[in-house]
């Protein structure tokens, strides 16, 4: 076999590639940065992960012991297993790429690995003739749970702030500023090295010159991350950029339908049912205290345009005056005078929004998803925003990403800030994203945050 000539080595490729072998991308801090670029401004990677599960599973099993007794065999045993579980889950969810893509959000598969090395345990033990109480492993799947949480949240806020190059054009050098935490470097020329930066930036619009290009290429062959500036942007901010707005990255909305979509509504129908034994008498208590504040009606029906652009009958609680939907259709402002005080209650803690599990069952809601709007309100944003239709790719849902990121949104420029969150979702639809956003839901009712 005849080998094929070596084409010469051009001085400029000499110095990319030497510089490249004098500091390649390095250690901890790059690994940090590529995890924050992969899982948005939350993402940990190891050690800082690492050493927040070790921390939180130390502080559960000491937890546990001390509330089971360590007295008994069955109770040493039990806290052992746990401790197997947990490590031998934790490295794998460290390790597993697929599960990152299964979930979108890696970060959020960790939150339940308490629950996890819990259950395989109990299950491992019971089989093994070794049966427990299910309720002596809650303390362990609370306490690992809260202390996990409060170890990652700690490191988060400790971390070092995320090492931009923005190569070529700086027409996003001022969004890129303005991110947290980020620390901006834009350059005209080719670098003779890769170890400065956690990840390089490009302007989708900009043609680059054969230096750039080929700087580009050594950098990916050494891992230092290469992503548009619109896609960091909508990870680091959890958000689409402005310009998917104006069209030019819509098809990549329209293209990334994920295969989850098929399965959610089933997870919306079991998690219902599952729940309608405690939210039923909710419901009912609800009821009764609209009927004494307002009168009858109870529920407050309204049209409202849902998956493909189809109109629905949207269910709620009333907590407005009898003749409020009489008057034109309005946002509700703050201290709107047309809610009544206990429907300023149930708004500020959703309760208003229970009867929607009923659109739930139906098909023409989602648990999660963008929120519905009125058909008068979406025919404004359509010639607007022109756009604006593609949030109507999904089912709408009781709680959503825009809901628990901004709250509540009235007028235009409100609107379109709520159209990149729901833009974002659309995207990402993933059970990862939607546990993110179940979990900020709890927070939002407990708290009474973003209610009008």
């Amino acid at each position: 076999m005849t080998t094929p000539p070596t084409q010469p080595t051009t001085s400029t490729e000499s110095r990319h590639i030497s510089g490249a072998l004098r500091a390649q991308p390095s250690g901890q801090a790059g690994t940090q940065g590529r995890a924050r670029v992969d899982q948005g401004q939350g993402g940990l990677s190891w050690p800082a992960a690492g050493i927040a599960d070790w921390l939180g599973l130390v502080a559960a099993l000491a937890i546990a012991v001390l509330m089971l007794g360590r007295d008994h065999a069955e109770v040493r045993l039990f806290v052992a297993v746990l401790a197997v579980n947990g490590i031998i889950l934790h490295l794998v969810f460290q390790q597993a790429r697929s599960l990152g893509r299964i979930l979108r959000r890696r970060q959020t598969a960790h939150y339940a690995l308490p629950s996890l090395a819990a259950g395989a345990a109990w299950i491992e033990l019971t089989v093994g003739g070794i049966p427990l109480p299910p309720a002596s492993v809650l303390p362990f799947v609370v306490f690992w749970t809260a202390a996990l949480a409060i170890g990652r949240g700690v490191f988060a806020q400790r971390r070092p702030p995320l090492r931009v190059l923005l190569i070529g054009s700086p027409r996003f050098r001022a969004e890129l500023d303005a991110l947290p935490n980020v620390d901006v470097v834009c350059l005209d020329e080719p670098p003779e090295h890769f170890g400065s930066w956690d990840v390089v930036v490009t302007d989708p619009l900009q043609r680059y010159d054969s230096d750039w290009l080929e700087w580009i290429s050594h950098a990916d062959m050494f891992d230092l991350k290469v992503l548009s500036a619109p896609l960091l942007l909508e990870t680091l901010t959890d958000r689409v950029p402005t310009e998917m707005l104006h069209g030019r990255w819509a098809l990549e909305v329209i293209a990334s339908r994920s295969q989850y979509l098929r399965l959610k509504h089933v997870l919306d129908i079991v998690a219902v049912v599952l729940s309608a034994p405690l939210l039923l008498p909710i419901c009912a208590v609800v009821a009764l205290v609209v009927r004494l504040d307002v009168g009858s009606p109870i529920l407050f029906v309204q049209e409202r345009v849902g998956l493909s652009g189809r109109p629905f009958r949207m269910l709620k609680f009333r907590t407005m005056v009898v003749d409020a939907e009489e008057q034109d259709p309005a946002f509700t402002s703050i201290e709107d005078p047309r809610v009544t005080r206990i429907g300023r209650f149930l708004r500020r803690h959703r309760l208003d929004e229970l009867p929607q599990l009923w659109n739930t069952l139906k098909g023409e809601m989602s648990l999660i998803g963008p929120r519905p709007e009125q058909a008068s309100f979406v025919r404004e944003f359509q010639r607007s925003l022109p756009l604006y239709d593609l949030r109507h790719n999904v089912r709408p849902g009781i709680s959503g990403w825009a809901q628990v990121r901004q709250g509540y949104a009235a007028g235009t420029d409100e609107t379109e800030m709520k159209l990149r969150y729901d833009f974002y979702y659309v995207k990402r639809c993933s059970l990862g994203l939607d546990a993110a956003i179940v979990w900020r839901t709890v927070l939002t009712i407990l708290s009474g945050a973003g209610a009008r």
